[in-house]
């Protein structure tokens, strides 16, 4: 069975993706592998995936709707980074991580490596 991933552009042709937190960190793997980006970016965003509570309340606490991972700057001059912001929503007690790609993605590049993964892309 395929996992369902809701891809969309947000303000700006940011590309964005919804997907539930369970599978949200092999899908950064993957997508990482797939693109051959991202470095401290990734590493950060599945940190913070993996302490989803502490995170989901330190949004909420301090009104946040994004939280930024931490970025290398030579990544960035580079062009290597992958992930924007993130962010983290519960709807119905189900835990979903929204993940915001760099400017530099755009939204077939990002489509054609979900499904080269074996996902189903909701648009």
């Amino acid at each position: 069975m395929s996992h369902k991933v809701k891809l969309y552009t947000v303000l700006g042709d940011y590309v964005a993706i919804e997907v539930e937190a369970g599978t949200s960190i092999e899908l950064l793997r993957k997508i990482q592998k797939v693109l051959n980006k991202g470095g401290e970016d990734v590493e950060d965003s599945i940190r913070m995936i993996q302490h989803f509570d502490v995170f989901y309340s330190l949004m909420c606490r301090k009104f946040k709707d994004f939280l930024t991972p931490k970025k290398n700057i030579s990544e960035l001059l580079r062009g290597n980074v992958l992930v924007d912001k993130i962010k983290l929503a519960k709807r119905d007690d189900e835990k979903v991580v929204v993940i915001v790609f760099d400017k530099s993605l755009n939204k077939d590049l990002i489509e054609k490596a979900l499904t080269e993964l074996g996902y189903e892309v909701i648009l």
